[in-house]
């Protein structure tokens, strides 16, 4: 890494900068730690799950150091660049561009170097991302040959392995390695971590394609479904609105007896715009409100369904099974579990759901063609096509049933 050149009027004493160190060190850990938050803010806001280390550098390390330099030219001393580190760590090879991004973005990157740019194939050292940060120049005198400047490095899970035991092997070390054997299995193991890095990357970006595949097939069949026969907001029970729980107010912060009915009205139109997130969290508060059980029942329901839209499939299971807590006679709530359990591939559970809604009504559509698509996901053909027909006799243009009995009879007949 490019090193500064700064005036030095005399060779560091080691006693003086034994003292001045002792000295300062609370200070730079204070400094390190400050700066440690701030990478730490913005990588959770960004949602990296990286993890970061950081060190003030040992006395012995940095006297040794400074003691090595060899100012070019005379008069002039080399800046130590890593008297403040810090390293982030993440799993992936992805995300360490995206925080280098993040970093030059939100400090003052002054210089920066890749480190295995440098090796050749036949050469064995670890990859890694050093950047190094302007601080702000604090008053009051400091270590000879340092300045506000800390040490950011970037590695994977992998190479921050590797470096550390070729640390300890190499850099430590004051043995050299004559044997060309020893060499080139340093280079094999180096090269292995490397591979796998790629290795894991191609995985991660495997699993982002199918999550992206599978979202858009399910986009799909329920914009289909949603076309053919769109869901409806569950009609609310005249006589329960207005029993508001003390804790509800209005916008000016006063309390407000018809909170319940404003909250369900902004809940149900949020849904409506397919805003799912707001339509939860306005559930959420009215959940939190007294409830009649039928009321409360039929609320879990929608915020159920509005976890599912966003494929939060366990959570929206979790809804489905407190509404049919507060009310078993919820037969949307028992279809639409059925639903969610048949999109996990739970079929068995989704049968048993969409038998409970038929049970409760011999008419309801929602049961028997939910429980014809999970029979035709199961193979079960002949019970898929019966409960077709029981759907279109229900309601003989519902576009959907027609198509699903149209195709159970080409693969039957």
């Amino acid at each position: 890494m490019t090193d500064h050149l700064k005036k030095e009027t005399a060779p560091p004493d080691r006693t003086r900068c034994g003292k001045l160190y002792k000295a300062l060190r609370p200070a730079l850990e204070d400094q390190l730690q400050e700066i440690c938050q701030q990478l730490r803010q913005r990588l959770d806001t960004q949602g990296f799950s990286a993890t970061i280390k950081s060190r003030v550098k040992k006395f012995e390390n940095y006297f040794h150091k400074i003691s090595q330099l060899k100012p070019e030219p005379p008069g002039a001393a080399l800046l130590i660049s890593d008297l403040l580190g810090l390293r982030v760590i993440s799993p992936f090879l992805e995300d360490l561009t995206a925080i280098e991004q993040l970093i030059t973005a939100n400090f003052n990157v002054v210089d920066m170097e890749r480190k295995g740019d440098s090796h050749s194939f036949r050469e064995f050292g670890y990859d890694s991302v050093h950047l190094l940060i302007q601080l702000e120049e604090t008053v009051g005198e400091r270590l000879p040959n340092t300045g506000p400047i800390c040490e950011i490095q970037l590695r994977t899970i992998l190479q921050d392995a590797w470096a550390e035991v070729e640390h300890e092997l190499v850099y430590k070390s004051d043995l050299v390695f004559p044997n060309d054997s020893i060499k080139r299995k340093l280079a094999s193991l180096n090269a292995s971590l490397a591979l796998s890095d790629l290795i894991f990357q191609e995985i991660r970006d495997y699993q982002k394609e199918l999550r992206a595949r599978g979202l858009q097939r399910r986009q799909s069949v329920e914009e289909l479904l949603s076309a053919a026969r769109p869901i409806e907001i569950d009609r609310l029970p005249e006589g329960v609105l207005g029993v508001a729980d003390e804790s509800m107010v209005d916008d000016d912060g006063k309390e407000s007896p018809q909170g319940l009915e404003k909250s369900m009205f902004r809940a149900l139109q949020e849904h409506s715009n397919k805003n799912f997130p707001a339509a939860i969290r306005i559930y959420g508060q009215i959940l939190r409100m007294k409830l009649e059980a039928t009321l409360r029942s039929l609320v879990y329901n929608h915020r159920g369904m509005a976890l599912f839209a966003l494929a939060e499939y366990q959570r929206a299971i979790e809804d489905f099974s407190k509404a049919l807590q507060y009310n078993e006679e919820n037969g949307r709530a028992w279809c639409n579990r059925g639903l969610v359990y048949r999109v996990q591939g739970k079929y068995d559970q989704s049968l048993a759901d969409y038998d409970q809604a038929i049970n409760l009504s011999s008419t309801s559509l929602d049961g028997f063609w939910g429980r014809a698509q999970t029979c035709f996901e199961m193979k079960l053909f002949s019970r898929a096509l019966n409960d077709c027909r029981i759907a279109l006799s229900l309601q003989d243009d519902f576009l959907p049933a027609q198509e699903l009995e149209k195709t159970i009879q080409r693969g039957m007949f």
